[in-house]
């Protein structure tokens, strides 16, 4: 069976893997998704005890309760807590913080000082001190016991030390960076799970709020929400549909983008699908509701971008991992050094100090650093030439990437019909154009937009009629014309041929007619972006396999591929779930994937990928699922943000090694190795800056990321 919960009490990626490692050891559990963003637990197994799963939960501080499946929605993300402000305010705190202690070291005056400035420190990061001591009563201690036993160590023993009236054995400057640059990590971590939550509210705001109900041959306006099988609605021009259903009554064009991500809208008559969220473009439609909101193409779309996000690996969890090793390896050397100080008949103050040391210096400022620094400043590079990396996941992902699936439409295209041929037949290309944008002008279509775009000034017309999905009709210049495709001009008597080679080339054929006399064709199409070329042969210049993925025609997306060139595989005719498997399958089969996309359509597939990808301005949900976000609309921007991750991630594993090898040689001298040989020691303020020159290191080195070249 599968089960789905509500859990309380999970602040950080810690507490969501402390959660799924004490459920998965329940008998009956199969498999464990814990939704830090939405605060919710998936389990999937047989014969568990839900008793015995909110017991082990509640043991170790978190509530739960169940979920009823029909209750389910999207979670709203999260409250934002002051967590940037706490960051920023236990900085500002600790600049002064560190000059009082070198400028008034040894001083009592300077002692009181600092602990009237590291108090406000402490206070504003007391959570620190409640998770981690928390998880350690419940054996399990994290990154957060380390630095709240360290900060609080520090203080401790400053505040003794002062009481005793040894102002210069007081170091609270290494309490406050403890907490003060581990609060920056934090704040970062918690904006990355916070915003993902935003994609569920985009998709949810597509649906109209009301629809407009037919009853009884009465129109009542009634919440879309309220809609059940069997209603029968009216969508006006310009409104969108408000449920999934069969059209009964009207005919229409009605843009599908929000699903299938293609430009041209699709003609509905009766018995035509529709789908909650598309756009009716000019005609009204009577429909007919078929299934319940739950059951919406929609809501479907919804639940495959919420279980993506659910399922992604926390940004914390291999930190956390390490820390099952790191820091009751840490705890231990500890007191350990503190008590063989003490056995070797060294008096307790020292071998407090050379405990603390340990615990000070060991803290893993740099190594929290190493990355998040160089994050922040390849980030900034990126975002300099409009690539914005949205978490560090996203970017650490985008480097290990094997494989790009492209969207076409809004991708690899434009996203925009135009006129890319005129075969004009005894007249010439702008008289064409000319006749078939008077033919158009009344029209809203994108095939009568991008017709009237290429046209110019149109000439005079008059008495428009027009039928959905075959042609137009009016007389210009006082002559009947037609314009539209083949079938519709031939029944109207004109005698025209299909030119397929531009039909193989995936293009849309718009046939001109005046007075029965077949005047000659347009071709519209979506067209590649210039760059697009470019981007696949660079993209595979990098050692990529590049996909192209698209809910248009098979034929279209052939051509689309041919005028690109460089594409291992075409997938066309793809609705989102289809997106969404094929991403899947590619994980399945060992591949890292990138998704790139613009729409709704998309999203799935980009909240689904290792990391996904939203080119140009997007839709709302399109972005929200997405890791990165190109600014430029440039399919070469891929290739760079591709670039720029690996460039980051080899800065980021330089800062690790500078982080590791610090610790290595630090923890010994602060346990006081070298004492017996050459009295060399360490004292817990030198450890403190030391502790903070490697951040410094850190930090200078990711720097360097600032002068790196993205043509």
């Amino acid at each position: 069976m599968e089960r789905e919960y509500k859990v309380s009490g999970m602040s950080c990626a810690g507490c969501a893997a402390r959660v799924e490692k004490c459920v998965a050891a329940l008998a009956g559990v199969h498999e464990v998704q814990v939704d830090l963003l939405g605060k919710a637990m998936r389990v999937r197994g047989e014969g568990f005890s839900e008793e015995e799963l909110a017991a082990a939960l509640r043991r170790m501080g978190f509530g739960v309760e169940a979920v009823e499946p029909e209750a389910e929605e999207p979670p709203a993300a999260a409250a934002e807590e002051p967590a940037g402000r706490r960051a920023l305010v236990s900085l500002l705190l600790l600049v002064p913080l560190v000059a009082v202690h070198w400028a008034l070291h040894g001083e009592a005056a300077g002692a009181w000082a600092q602990l009237a400035l590291v108090l406000p420190i402490m206070w504003l990061n007391r959570a620190f001190f409640v998770r981690g001591l928390g998880a350690l009563l419940h054996g399990g201690p994290s990154m957060d016991t380390l630095v709240a036993m360290g900060a609080g160590v520090a203080l401790g023993d400053g505040v003794v030390h002062l009481a005793l009236g040894a102002p210069g054995a007081v170091y609270f400057e290494s309490a406050g960076m403890i907490l003060a640059f581990v609060s920056i990590g934090k704040w970062l971590e918690q904006r990355a799970t916070q915003r993902t939550g935003r994609a569920l509210e985009s998709l949810a705001k597509l649906l109209p709020d009301t629809a407009t109900l037919l009853r009884d041959g009465r129109e009542e306006e009634v919440p879309a929400a309220r809609l059940r099988a069997g209603d029968c609605v009216l969508v006006r021009p310009g409104a969108r549909v408000p449920a999934d259903g069969v059209v009964v009554q009207g005919a229409s064009a009605v843009d599908e983008a929000v699903l299938t991500g293609e430009s041209v809208p699709v003609d509905k008559a009766a018995g035509a699908r529709v789908y909650a969220g598309t756009l009716n473009h000019h005609g009204a439609l009577s429909i007919r509701v078929a299934c319940a909101p739950s059951e919406y193409a929609m809501a479907g779309v919804i639940r495959l971008v919420r279980r993506a996000v659910a399922e992604k690996a926390p940004v914390a969890r291999l930190a956390d991992c390490l820390a099952a090793y790191f820091v009751p390896a840490v705890l231990v050397l500890a007191c350990a050094v503190a008590a063989g100080w003490v056995a070797a008949g060294a008096g307790w103050d020292f071998a407090l100090a050379r405990g603390v040391a340990v615990l000070v210096i060991s803290c893993p400022c740099a190594l929290g650093l190493a990355t998040p620094v160089a994050i922040m400043v390849g980030a900034g590079r990126g975002a300099e030439a409009g690539i914005l990396f949205r978490t560090g996941a996203a970017l650490e992902s985008a480097g290990r990437v094997s494989c790009v699936v492209l969207d076409k439409t809004g991708t690899l295209t434009a996203g925009e019909l135009s006129v890319v041929e005129a075969l004009p037949r005894g007249i010439t290309r702008e008289e064409l154009l000319q006749w078939a944008a008077a033919l158009e002008s009344g029209a809203n279509h994108p095939l009568a937009k991008a017709i009237r775009r290429a046209g110019g000034e149109a000439l005079p017309a008059s008495g428009h009629v027009e039928e959905p999905g075959r042609g137009v009709r009016a007389l210009v210049q006082g002559l009947p014309c037609l314009a539209g495709n083949a079938a519709f001009l031939r029944e109207n008597g004109v005698l025209v041929q299909e030119d397929e080679a531009l039909l193989d080339k995936g293009m849309t054929l718009v046939h001109v007619a005046r007075a029965g006399e077949w005047l000659g064709t347009l071709a519209l199409a979506d067209s590649p972006r210039p760059t697009s070329a470019a981007a696949v042969q660079r993209l595979r210049a990098l050692g990529l396999r590049v996909l192209m993925l698209t809910g248009d025609r098979a034929r279209t997306a052939q051509a689309v591929a041919a005028r690109v060139g460089g594409v291992d595989e075409v997938h066309a005719e793809a609705l989102p779930a289809d997106k969404e498997a094929l991403v899947r399958r590619l994980q399945g089969a060992g591949e890292r994937v990138a998704m790139v996309g613009d729409g709704v359509n998309d999203a799935p597939a980009l909240a689904r990928a290792d990391v996904g990808v939203a080119i140009g301005a997007g839709v709302d949900v399109a972005i929200e699922s997405a890791g990165v976000i190109l600014m430029r609309s440039d399919p070469l921007d891929i290739a760079r943000a591709v670039e720029l991750s690996r460039a980051i991630m080899r800065k980021i594993r330089q800062n690790l090694f500078l982080a590791l090898v610090y610790n290595l040689m630090a923890i010994p001298l602060a346990a006081g190795a070298l004492y017996p040989l050459c009295g060399l020691l360490l004292p817990p303020a030198v450890a403190a800056a030391a502790m903070g020159l490697s951040s410094v290191s850190v930090v200078t080195n990711a720097l360097r990321l600032r002068r790196i070249r993205l043509d």
